[in-house]
């Protein structure tokens, strides 16, 4: 029997190059989207590759937007994550922002809505747009990116830029790019959930239960079970002993997470579970990530049948669909210039380098002890640097994928966070990109006057 082939060579072959660009932008996720528009009204000819069908990402999965107030309820994010915020409520696609005394002040969202504004928001700018379209290689030329390679239903195409920001949340271009990257191992790094939205539900019943069985329908420590009980809409935190109690009854539902988590829609009766954790498994693995995703439908399955058996007001409940793809909590994160740790969050530093601002808690969904390990923190500043990579000259990278430590990520990996970067991000290439220089010798100050000028907070 002949030895089984190991290696293929790939042959040569020249590539079209459809696009030379100021800026190229991958990923259209907020972070992505954010980035591509600010680039683009600082005056750079921006193209945005999204390898899926819709602008958005995991805003569009029924997570509500978290992230745009500090713990005392100051808005600390503004710019063009408060245009998006403003043009989501003009179509009745955003709530106000909701207190909660767990979570910051944040608000729920719609998530056709949310494609919708997202690609007004790039046809506006005069960005141009590529979907379903991954990014699949890096050509380099020293330190410096030469060029992207993507390849959709036109075949493997090359674009050029003069800078590239990498809003992939896995920092996959950078990592292509050769950018030195920090990936924690499978059994370490944050769970990966897949969310499902339900309909038919009475969502008043389980609040009649946290007033007659208050031991019995506990609720996560620091969530104020009168705010549940004053709000329309929230998110529910807890029932830990119902989830205990299902465990017991059903041996086989043993993925069923320590406590019920859900979020109420702007739908009448429609809620989006967000327990359906997948650990151990590392979706920067191709196979790890197909588990991730098989996983959770079949995880989708028990965990519907605990909250129609155990949680009130979902006896008669729906599936009216699950997510697109899994939420991907952690993967890659950029080794960078700078390095966001906890110690500089929980110290509230805001460093003269600021470019976006931070404030929502740590949150981690621990894959160790199927806990949630969740405190709040003040307003911190992210620096600059946590988007740079000393091994690429035109890189930036924006998003959940910045320079940051395991604990750091946890709090700053947040949507609202995220566009901010992004925006700084844009911005800071734009600027590169007119002035023919690399990003890491931009002027700060500069960068921190127009974010400023264009409605950002920092500090």
């Amino acid at each position: 029997m002949s030895e089984q082939i190991k290696t293929i060579i790939e042959p040569a072959r020249e590539l079209p190059v459809r696009e030379h660009r100021d800026v190229v932008v991958a990923g259209g996720g907020l972070t992505g989207v954010m980035a591509a528009v600010a680039a683009a009204q600082a005056g750079a000819d921006t193209l945005l590759i999204e390898m899926r069908s819709h602008l958005g990402a995991v805003a569009t999965m029924g997570l509500p937007l978290q992230g745009y107030c500090d713990r005392d309820e100051r808005q600390i994010v503004r710019g063009l994550a408060e245009e998006f915020r403003q043009r989501l409520m003009a179509i009745g696609g955003a709530t106000e922002f909701i207190r909660c005394t767990m979570h910051n002040p944040y608000i729920i969202i719609d998530p056709e809505s949310v494609k919708l504004v997202c690609q007004q928001m790039i046809e506006e700018a005069g960005v141009s747009l590529l979907y379903n379209t991954p990014v699949v290689n890096v050509l380099k030329d020293g330190k410096r990116i030469q060029a992207v390679v993507i390849e959709g239903k036109s075949g493997r195409e090359a674009v050029i830029a003069k800078n590239y920001i990498d809003c992939t949340g896995d920092a996959d271009l950078a990592f292509r790019a050769g950018a030195e990257c920090d990936l924690e191992q499978p059994d370490k790094l944050q769970t990966s959930t897949l969310n499902l939205t339900l309909t038919n539900v009475d969502i008043d019943k389980v609040k009649q239960c946290l007033v007659e069985q208050p031991e019995e329908y506990k609720l996560f420590e620091l969530l104020n079970k009168d705010l549940v009980l004053k709000n329309p809409r929230f998110i529910l935190v807890g029932l830990a002993k119902l989830a205990e109690k299902a465990r017991l009854e059903h041996p086989e539902w043993q993925h069923i997470w320590n406590i019920a988590c859900y979020i109420t829609q702007i739908a009448p009766g429609t809620v989006t579970i967000n327990s359906v954790h997948m650990d151990n498994l590392c979706a920067c693995d191709t196979r790890d990530l197909t588990k991730i995703e098989m996983l959770g439908r079949l995880r989708a399955q028990e965990a519907l049948a605990f909250y129609r058996g155990y949680i009130p007001g979902f006896e008669n409940a729906r599936l009216a669909s699950s997510g697109p793809w899994a939420g991907i909590r952690e993967t890659r994160r950029l080794r960078g210039v700078r390095c966001l740790t906890v110690d500089s969050i929980v110290a509230g530093e805001c460093p003269p380098d600021t470019i976006a601002m931070g404030g929502y808690p740590v949150d981690i969904h621990d894959p160790d002890t199927n806990q949630l390990v969740f405190y709040k923190v003040p307003a911190y500043g992210i620096p600059y640097g946590c988007m740079l990579s000393p091994d690429v000259e035109n890189l930036l990278v924006a998003g959940r994928a910045i320079s940051a430590t395991h604990e750091a990520m946890a709090s700053s990996r947040v949507m609202a966070q995220c566009m901010a970067l992004g925006e700084a991000a844009g911005t800071a290439a734009a600027m590169a990109s007119s002035a023919g220089i690399s990003p890491h010798v931009l002027n700060i100050d500069s960068l921190r006057a127009l974010l400023r000028k264009n409605g950002q907070f920092l500090e």
